[in-house]
């Protein structure tokens, strides 16, 4: 599961679009934020995050009840 988020300058993260099954999906989705922002866009695999960026990131797993 993949989660789309924009990161603000100030390195703020909020949430854009979340649990695509797909990285294709979550990606078009990400290019597409990423142009109405004029923000870059790419997919992070580890926890180092740019600012002013629209990423694709693995999805948190639920929490056990």
């Amino acid at each position: 599961m993949y989660d789309v988020i924009y990161i603000d300058a100030d390195g703020t993260e909020c949430p854009v679009a979340q649990r695509f099954a797909d990285r294709t999906d979550a990606a078009e989705v990400a290019r597409r934020v990423a142009a109405e922002r004029g923000a870059g866009r790419m997919v992070l695999a580890g926890s180092t995050h740019p600012t002013n960026c629209v990423c694709v990131v693995h999805a948190a797993l639920p929490e056990a009840a």
